[in-house]
């Protein structure tokens, strides 16, 4: 078996791959995150009821809109995308609708480059 089918052997018994390493220049701006100073659970709060859940996202959000690298955590979060907790003040599930909102804007481009009559 090569490396490749071993790989994807290992993937779908569902363990992880293994990614590459972070790149320190691409990563540095979270050394200077408020978030730090947080335990992690504070910013990817799970396992609550619904109205506990919005009220740690609230506090979470709080502590982002005051952070000097709020922008980049923000567009980190919607270029990677991250899919749980709150990054840049905005949850999972706002991050989507701003994905899915950005889409309806751009526009239609058939295969071979050309636009599609509006």
């Amino acid at each position: 078996m090569s490396r490749r089918d071993t790989t994807l052997s290992s993937f779908a018994r569902g363990q992880c791959l293994r990614l590459p390493p972070p790149q320190e220049d691409a990563w540095s701006w979270q050394l200077r995150g408020s978030c730090r100073g947080y335990p992690a659970e504070t910013f990817f709060p799970e396992c609550y009821s619904r109205s506990e859940q919005r009220k740690r996202e609230n506090a979470a959000k709080v502590i982002c809109r005051q952070c000097p690298v709020l922008e980049q955590c923000r567009a980190h979060a919607l270029r990677t995308p991250e899919t749980h907790g709150v990054w840049g003040a905005m949850t999972a599930g706002e991050r989507a609708r701003a994905l899915l909102r950005r889409h309806e804007y751009l526009p239609a481009v058939s295969p071979a480059g050309v636009d599609h009559p509006a």
